[in-house]
């Protein structure tokens, strides 16, 4: 193995290190012409030892000055396999999702740009269809996703942007800057985090706030276990410290509890007295707890 060695970027290291050339391939132009030399290469990492290939222009005419007795010339390095676009572990999203997302990233890693534009778009499209958003038009789906208090109105401002960038993609053929490219894949990974990941990331290792009935029912036969028959309190009461997490909804619950309990859905509390809060007009209601 030749003992020559480069500064060359390694995909699975992820930056740039020293790589050993095992190989090259040197082609010189006529320097009559345009002096110029294109070298091929195939080398090694030195710290991982990940075989890549590494294609070298060196443009000797194109010279600048670098210190008052030194002089460079223009070099242009292309690396396979390219740096990857997106490494976000998507594998938590549904198929159609994981599969466009993949899509979008390659095409940009393998500098397709205008296919990645609308590749980009297509991702909200995607996210859109698995979460249920409807709207005829993208923009009206993008406004309903926030809607639906599944992102920010700030974040739905910034998809907006991708629209436009896919859109001029798509219709007029418009090239993306790699600049635009590089703040769409933040804004889609930022997206795929909230919608997709956070939850499964978190899940079980924080509080969370009760928002739907099926969760506050079933807490709440959990918590009725600490109790005894005829025992009679406030929903507050049989929560305990855990009332923080009804925060917004108790008012909402306590009435979808009576309808259940008239229906005779829910067995295990009956509407018990109302009682006035003290200093106060207002009425809080209590229930009885029934036998298991």
């Amino acid at each position: 193995m030749s003992e020559k060695k480069v500064k060359n970027y390694c995909a699975t290291c992820d930056g740039l290190t020293n790589h050993h050339v095992v190989g090259i391939h040197s082609e010189d132009s006529d320097p009559y012409h345009y002096h110029c030399r294109t070298e091929h290469a195939v080398v090694k990492c030195c710290g991982c030892e990940t075989v890549s290939f590494r294609k070298a222009f060196h443009d000797f005419e194109n010279v600048f000055q670098i210190s008052e007795d030194e002089w460079d010339y223009d070099l242009s390095v292309e690396v396979y396999p390219k740096k990857p676009k997106g490494r976000l572990d998507v594998s938590g999203a549904p198929d159609p999702v994981q599969n466009i997302y993949g899509e979008t990233c390659s095409a940009f890693s393998d500098g397709s740009y205008t296919l990645a534009g609308i590749g980009f778009r297509a991702t909200i499209e995607a996210i859109c269809n698995d979460q249920g958003i409807t709207g005829k038009e993208l923009s009206t789906r993008i406004n309903n996703l926030a809607a639906k208090g599944l992102i920010s109105k700030k974040d739905s401002v910034r998809l907006h942007s991708i629209r436009f960038l896919g859109n001029d993609a798509a219709h007029d053929i418009k090239k993306p800057t790699v600049a635009s490219l590089e703040a769409a894949l933040a804004i889609i990974e930022h997206l795929l985090t909230t919608i997709y990941l956070i939850d499964q990331e978190t899940k079980g290792k924080l509080e969370e706030v009760i928002n739907e009935y099926g969760k506050f029912e079933a807490l709440l036969l959990k918590k009725l276990n600490g109790f005894s028959q005829a025992d009679e309190l406030p929903l507050q009461g049989f929560f305990g410290g855990d009332a923080r997490l009804l925060t917004g909804s108790t008012r909402a619950f306590e009435k979808q509890l009576i309808v259940e309990i008239g229906k005779k859905n829910f067995k295990r509390l009956s509407v018990g007295k109302k009682i006035k809060l003290h200093n106060s007009g207002e009425e809080l209601q209590h229930f009885v707890v029934m036998a298991p």
